[in-house]
């Protein structure tokens, strides 16, 4: 499916004051979304965020080849340690409130997260990057998966969903949910980890806010658009915190003298004085991290 017959622009002479018809709200079910930002779309009934186009893109092919190799991330790879810092955290936290039972992870890349679950939990995943998908069964024995997780032949329950910085990259993240909601018995948990559009950072930001840059990501939730985005499917959202995230400095360096403001020659310049494996950890109380629990029938 191609991210235009999604989203059907509709412009009109006043881009600012352009009604956008796209159908339906993935949220609420309205028809008829308002330009926002002047490069987004939002549903003036319930909030809920989109990318605005421009042409047709094929989403998938976003995710192969180089995207863990300079498109998106600098070398994915090599801040193996710091994104397991991450998880290794984020980890912590699902074991307070579950320790055991099948666990599944959308978006699983090189398996890092999977490889700490799996000594508490059966682990399964899904990546649509061959490469990465293939790095994280031959070097962590984890399950991992390249078929379209929608259409998949997959048995349940699973006792524990995990999306980490995922959804906002789904063309179709209703159908997701709807799809984990099937899978998951009552008692179930789900964690996802997205970006906060209703957050200061975002609200302050504006158009120029580091998290908006369609079309990798698709998607701009706020509190209450995701919470209402999983109750449609049964769950309910039991807490709501914002995270701190590891990165390498020459990540961060990357992201914005390469990635945003196109100046590699500067970025080669200022790389070699900062060894690979230096980071820090840093909260911009602009990324929330969602725990829902499934409802009973």
């Amino acid at each position: 499916m191609k991210w235009a017959e999604v989203v059907d622009q509709k412009q009109t002479e006043s881009p600012s004051e352009s009604s956008m018809t796209a159908g339906p709200c993935l949220v609420c079910g309205h028809v008829g979304f308002s330009s926002y930002l002047d490069i987004l779309l939002k549903c003036p009934n319930c909030g809920f965020v989109t990318a605005r186009p421009d042409s047709s893109i094929d989403v998938l092919s976003l995710y192969q080849s180089d995207y863990f190799t300079g498109a998106e991330y600098l070398d994915y790879l090599a801040d193996e340690a710091l994104h397991r810092k991450n998880f290794h955290a984020r980890l912590s936290r699902l074991l307070r409130r579950r320790s055991s039972g099948r666990l599944l992870e959308i978006g699983s890349a090189y398996g890092f997260f999977l490889d700490l679950a799996k000594q508490y939990f059966e682990v399964v995943g899904y990546e649509v990057n061959i490469e990465a998908a293939q790095y994280a069964r031959q070097t962590y024995g984890v399950d991992v998966r390249t078929d379209d997780f929608l259409q998949a032949d997959i048995s349940g329950p699973f006792d524990v969903t995990i999306m980490w910085d995922v959804i906002e990259h789904l063309e179709r993240p209703d159908l997701f949910v709807k799809r984990i909601a099937e899978l998951s018995g009552p008692g179930a948990l789900m964690y996802v980890t997205t970006s906060d559009i209703g957050s200061f950072v975002a609200r302050h930001r504006g158009p120029k806010w580091r998290m908006i840059h369609p079309p990798s990501h698709l998607h701009y939730f706020d509190r209450s658009t995701l919470a209402r985005l999983l109750a449609d499917y049964g769950f309910r959202v039991i807490e709501t915190q914002t995270v701190g995230t590891a990165r390498s400095l020459r990540q961060i360096l990357y992201s914005i003298l390469v990635l945003r403001m196109k100046m590699p020659g500067l970025y080669h310049k200022v790389k070699c004085l900062i060894r690979p494996g230096w980071g820090l950890t840093v909260n911009t109380f602009d990324i929330m991290l969602v725990t829902a629990e499934k409802r009973g029938c």
